[in-house]
Order: C-alpha cells, then structure tokens, then sequence
C-alpha cells in the first residue's frame, strides 16, 4: 500500500470516529510536525511555495484506529499531513457540536479541573453559561472553565 492510500483509510476512519480524545490525540502529533514543515518552508522561499493539501478523498474501507495512527506517525509529505489534518479537525468540530447539543444554557455539569485531553483530576461542578464548539462554565467557587463539550458531563445533583 502507498502512504497516499494509507492517508485515505485513515481520513475514512477520522470520519466515522466518535473517539474524542483519539482524535485529539492524532491531531496533537500532526500539529507540532506541520508547524515545523511551514517554517522550513518558508526559510527555504516565499510562502507561495506552500504545496496545498493533497487532492484525496476518504477510502472506502476505513483503517484501523492502530492504522490510523500508524498513518499519522509515518506521513512526512507535507501535502498528505495537511489533509489528515483537515479530516481530523473536521471530526473534532463535528463531535463538540454534538456534545454541545446536551448541555443547554442552564444546565449543571461537571467539568475537568484542567480542560485536555485525555481528561484527568478533580471534576468540578457548574451552570453552562454559553454553549457551542467551546462550553462556559460558571463553576460553584465562582470561576469560569471554558473548554470542549466533549469534556463535560451532565451533573446528577441540580
């Protein structure tokens, strides 16, 4: 298999997973790499010299998440990072829309002290103050928690 069919079964798995912190986590490794390719770029000549992103739609067949990844870790073409990237973000819109969708203005949640992914530590309650791609969070001690719906949960004590 090539790394530009490798590229198209992950970007068919991206778009079917509802693994947030996967895809988080996948796009965290894309991030730093494209960013370093850019300024590479650049110092070699004008920005115009920036290859758009591949033209290459999802597979068929999806890869597997270890696949996915694999994909991820071994695409050193800037053109093929650039999409991996796009189709990983496009989920990750897609899936905080969803979640968003579960937490109305008013509503009491919890929320992770430290808004990342993988979520870890205390959990603190609040009241959604706006809802959207980004939840806020008027925590009980007063603070305010902005951060990915896909991190907060419905709390069970109103």
């Amino acid at each position: 298999m090539t790394n530009r069919e490798d590229v198209a079964k992950a970007m068919a798995f991206f778009d079917e997973t509802d693994d947030i912190v996967l895809l988080h986590q996948a796009l965290a490794e894309v991030a730093p790499r494209a960013k370093k390719m850019v300024g590479q770029m650049l110092a070699r000549g004008p920005e115009e010299a920036i290859p758009p992103p591949a033209a290459l739609r999802p597979a068929r067949t999806p890869a597997s998440p270890a696949e996915a990844m694999q994909a991820v870790r071994a695409t050193s073409d800037f053109a093929l990072l650039q999409v991996l990237a796009r189709s990983i973000g496009r989920r990750i819109e897609a899936v905080e829309i969803a979640a968003s969708a579960e937490f109305p203005e008013g509503a009491r949640v919890t929320v992770p002290a430290n808004p990342a992914f993988p979520p870890s530590g205390e959990r603190l309650a609040g009241t959604v103050e706006v809802t959207g791609t980004t939840l806020r969070v008027l925590l009980d001690n007063g603070e305010t928690w902005s951060g990915p719906p896909s991190l907060a949960r419905l709390s069970r004590h109103a």
